[in-house]
């Protein structure tokens, strides 16, 4: 069988699992956005992960809140979707196959990265699967030899330690240029961002060399924001929105994977990715952004209301409580008779 993925920690994980439980003989790769488009034919023979559905492929695993109203509505299919930190924890939970457990650090250093639950320390002096996840990261920028990469660590992971892993050439040279080049990448960012309101906007329709980057990195940069909305230039015009929450001030309420899906993109309730036609990239991307504001405004304004909500039942409790001591205090009147 044939594994159909993205080219990222994720789809990594995911493929080291499934070459344990079922005989692969090819990987490939596909932007969920053709999968989407029906760009990317599948038969029985293959085996789509961490993308969206293909009608005819033989197994189907997936994790993103994007797709959980049309594997409803789908039938019947072989495979698992359930949202979850990651597509590599679908197939896990599929197989439940012992020989999965050496891979425990792993599975788990993919679900923090794949949905964002990481520490600052991740972001600012990564280690172990964390750091080999960002040299990963296709968004980096690592080049034209990644898919020749990918498919090496799928079989590499399975027979040394990850820090073997990460001392081998290949992998040093990228964690290298990781390390070396994340100065240059903060100085980047801050020339092409700016804050408008909750939302950190990174502008690089047009711009070319873009430097090797930690993703996560814009958040420590602008501590203010809680959401950065990523705005590239894409294929035959069009132009790319990649947008995600913040992993240091979570406070923002918009389910990004949901957002996206509305403008023909997907992805998870805190990070995902849309494609806009020339004809509505200029409106599109102000709409974006527009959901983007409004929609911390709306949790702002649910949590304040949820306050005073919280206070007005406490003191109508506080009034109860006052009342009932004053009747339990309150000495029971008695009828005295005088003796004659």
């Amino acid at each position: 069988m044939r594994i159909l993925t993205r080219g990222d920690l994720d789809g990594m994980t995911s493929s080291v699992l499934l070459t344990m439980a079922e005989k692969i003989t090819e990987i490939r790769f596909a932007h969920p956005k053709d999968v989407q488009d029906g760009k990317v034919p599948c038969t029985e023979e293959d085996i789509v992960v961490n993308l969206p559905y293909v009608p005819g492929c033989g197994l189907w695993f997936d994790h993103h809140v994007s797709e959980e109203a049309k594997a409803e509505h789908m039938g019947q299919f072989k495979g698992r979707f359930e949202v979850a930190p990651s597509a590599a924890r679908v197939v896990y939970n599929y197989y439940k196959k012992h020989e999965f457990d050496r891979f425990k650090d792993l599975l788990e250093s993919t679900d923090a990265l794949d949905s964002a639950r990481l520490a600052p320390e991740d972001v600012q002096n990564p280690q172990r699967w964390i750091l080999l996840g960002y040299t990963l990261d296709p968004r980096t920028g690592l080049g034209p030899e990644f898919q020749k990469y990918f498919r090496w660590l799928v079989e590499y992971v399975k027979e040394v330690p990850v820090e073997k892993i990460l001392q081998h050439p290949e992998v040093s040279k990228r964690v290298k240029r990781v390390r070396d080049e994340q100065q240059q990448y903060a100085r980047f960012l801050s020339s092409h961002s700016k804050l408008d309101g909750n939302v950190v906007i990174t502008d690089l329709r047009g711009v070319r060399d873009v430097p090797v980057g930690n993703r996560f990195l814009v958040y420590s940069l602008f501590p203010q924001s809680n959401v950065e909305m990523r705005i590239l230039s894409g294929h035959q015009g069009q132009t790319v929105i990649a947008a995600g929450h913040s992993i240091f001030n979570r406070t923002c309420g918009v389910n990004i994977g949901k957002l996206c899906a509305e403008f023909g993109g997907g992805g998870h309730r805190g990070a995902g990715t849309c494609q806009l036609p020339a004809d509505r990239a200029l409106d599109g991307v102000q709409q974006f952004l527009g959901r983007l504001k409004d929609g911390t405004v709306q949790v702002a304004a649910a949590a304040k209301s949820a306050k005073r909500t919280a206070a007005k039942g406490a003191k109508t409790a506080k009034k109860t409580k006052k009342k009932s001591a004053r009747k339990t205090k309150k000495p029971a009147k008695t009828k005295s008779r005088k003796s004659k």
